[in-house]
């Protein structure tokens, strides 16, 4: 028994469900004061009526909110949950909308926020500080009245709202300005997505447990690309268990090698990269002119992306031989690979400028706190083991090391005899 049809549902598939169940429990339905008896054919297509009747009604008053929230959102008006960093101001006698402005105090959490990570800061470190100070959470006091408290993905979530610079949102999409002033810069902004969501800063810590190698889940199985996990050796009498890395990937398990050594070569090798001038400048110059070759970037991204595209579809379509697309994609692909490179951010990190302007290089990576040092480690190398020979000395091998820098502008590695960085300008071969 319900009031009316649409108090049951307001979907056809739902009256099917209803229908069937009710016919085989020979079960009556009663509703705008009439019984409805499913045995009846009549009484099956009246009832199935309503039910059309009330789905139409549910789409067109859908499609009437969904047109005023469209409307709302192409006139930059505000619209549902308030973001956080800002408020809603109505007009003090009738409570209409009037506008969206800044909140004095969240709006300028995520002022500190954006300058933070511009800093150099972590993401993580920055949402400890948020949890310090007390900020309140986007999503406000929980069950109990205690905040859920800040974590990485809150910063994230809220520095990468369009909203915060003067944009309208709409269906996840960015559709124009709004009428609310923004929190920071569009050029910040851009820094910021670039800095957030930069997998080179991500170091993995193991469910909240602090790394204790160095190089644990940075570097990788030059056979598989999977990064390599710290573990112990076997046990021995009066004698430490040895720690190695080795690939733990399923399928492949064919790199191990001793923790210790490639630790205390990788370090080696980076003071040293981190000691030449011309190395240093890749890495903490000021770059005010990045945001606008990035966007000529993107830009011809999109056009060599097009045309590869486009070429594809016509060796589909038989209007050029698969040997011309071969052609067309060894000529823009490289010309791709090129212009990616063009995106990527340079690297003006506070920590990194403060270590490479230090009057002692390995004093300061020495008093360096070793979260620092992994993520330092990890933003400017790419470390690659390969297979151990089957013949051979044993012990460390350094021929097994592939250090590749990540930073734009030349290729470095080291020399396997006089153990010194040898420099090449030419472009970054994929394994160093």
């Amino acid at each position: 028994m319900t009031w009316e049809p649409s108090r049951a549902a307001r979907d056809l598939e739902i009256y099917v469900e209803l229908r069937e169940a009710c016919q085989k429990a020979g079960v009556l339905y009663l509703t705008r004061g009439r019984v409805y008896d499913f045995a009846r054919s009549d009484d099956t297509f009246s009832l199935g009526f309503e039910f059309l009747r009330a789905e139409a009604d549910a789409n067109t008053m859908r499609e009437r909110q969904l047109r005023t929230v469209r409307l709302l959102a192409e006139r930059g008006r505000p619209h549902g949950r308030i973001p956080y960093g800002y408020r809603r101001v109505y007009e003090g006698s009738t409570g209409i909308l009037v506008g969206q402005e800044p909140d004095p105090q969240t709006g300028e959490y995520v002022k500190m926020m954006a300058r933070e990570i511009l800093g150099g800061t972590s993401v993580t470190a920055v949402a400890g500080r948020m949890q310090d100070s007390g900020a309140p959470t986007p999503q406000g006091p929980r069950k109990g009245n205690v905040s859920g408290g800040w974590t990485v993905a809150t910063v994230k979530q809220i520095l990468s709202n369009p909203t915060i610079i003067g944009k309208r949102v709409f269906r996840g999409e960015v559709i124009g300005d709004a009428d609310w002033e923004p929190l920071i810069s569009e050029e910040d902004f851009a820094r910021v997505q670039r800095l957030l969501f930069d997998p080179r800063r991500r170091v993995h810590s193991g469910d909240g447990v602090t790394p204790k190698s160095l190089l644990s889940h940075i570097a990788l199985c030059d056979y598989c690309g999977h990064p390599l996990h710290r573990v112990l050796g076997p046990a021995k009498e009066n004698a430490p268990r040895t720690v190695r890395y080795q690939c733990q990937f399923r399928g492949c398990f064919k790199i191990t090698i001793v923790a210790a050594a490639l630790d205390e070569y990788v370090v080696e090798f980076a003071l040293s990269w981190l000691s030449r001038p011309e190395e240093v400048a890749l890495l903490v110059g000021e770059d005010d002119g990045w945001i606008g070759r990035a966007e000529a970037a993107r830009k011809e991204l999109a056009e060599l992306e097009d045309r590869l595209q486009e070429a594809t579809a016509s060796c589909a379509q038989g209007g050029i031989s698969l040997a011309l697309l071969t052609r067309i994609e060894k000529n823009i692909r490289p010309r791709i690979e090129h212009v990616q490179q063009q995106l990527v951010l340079p690297i003006a990190d506070a920590a990194l400028r403060a270590l490479v302007n230090s009057d002692d290089l390995p004093t300061a990576w020495e008093t360096m706190d070793f979260t620092e040092q992994r993520r330092i480690i990890k933003a400017l190398f790419e470390i690659r083991i390969s297979k151990a020979p089957q013949r051979g000395p044993r012990g460390f091998q350094p021929e097994r090391v592939s250090i590749t820098p990540r930073a734009q502008g030349g290729e470095a590695r080291y020399d396997s005899e006089e153990m010194i960085p040898i420099t090449r300008s030419t472009t970054p071969a994929p394994y160093g």
